[in-house]
């Protein structure tokens, strides 16, 4: 069933239509939210739980012209937004534990290594890029948006949008090949005593 069809069962008092889409949209909502504020996984699970209970609250406030996903992402990032603003007067908080254990196998191992390339990826997107750019480059890519969804999340144009994400791949691009370049460089250079 259709994520708006679920909306309007929903609406009209089906608890379990939007337990549905509660299951549907929660992981990719943590996703969204863990990447957007890089905020550890509480966090983002509070982020998360909060953006769907006001959908809840809020569902004839939704426009069934638009996906659920898109009035939804916008619910979250607001919240994140405002969470990320009082986090700056908390003293950040730093696991004790961060260790990761490691499998033998190669395809497991060669899973880790793919998505520890693109946790990279999104690490130096979130270190050059700024806000605006990286939340429209994640929406883009990562949640699989159109440029109109985008802009209506962020409230901008789309054309304010395709610009955003022009500068955000030009400068990630120039970043990645800055970075390989001197770890090439690195690499040609001769040791010491050779």
């Amino acid at each position: 069933m259709e994520p708006n069809e679920l909306v309007r069962r929903a609406h009209a008092g089906c608890a379990d239509a939007f337990a549905e889409l509660a299951k549907r949209f929660r992981p990719r909502l943590l996703n969204l939210l863990s990447h957007q504020m890089g905020a550890p996984q509480p966090d983002a699970e509070d982020i998360a739980q909060e953006s769907l209970a006001r959908a809840f609250q809020h569902l004839d406030r939704f426009d069934d012209r638009y996906r659920f996903s898109t009035w939804l992402y916008t619910i979250a990032i607001r919240l994140a937004r405002d969470h990320s603003r009082s986090a700056r007067r908390r003293p950040r908080h730093v696991p004790l534990d961060e260790a990761r254990s490691r499998s033998s196998e190669p395809e497991i191992a060669e899973r880790a290594q793919r998505q520890e390339t693109i946790d990279n990826l999104w690490q130096t997107a979130r270190g050059v890029l700024s806000d605006s750019q990286y939340t429209a480059m994640w929406l883009r890519y990562a949640e699989d948006l159109s440029p109109v969804e985008i802009a209506q999340v962020m409230r901008k144009t789309r054309i304010g949008v395709r610009v955003l994400l022009h500068r955000g791949r030009a400068k990630l691009i120039a970043e990645i090949a800055r970075r390989d370049s001197a770890d090439a460089a690195r690499v040609r250079q001769p040791e010491a005593g050779d």
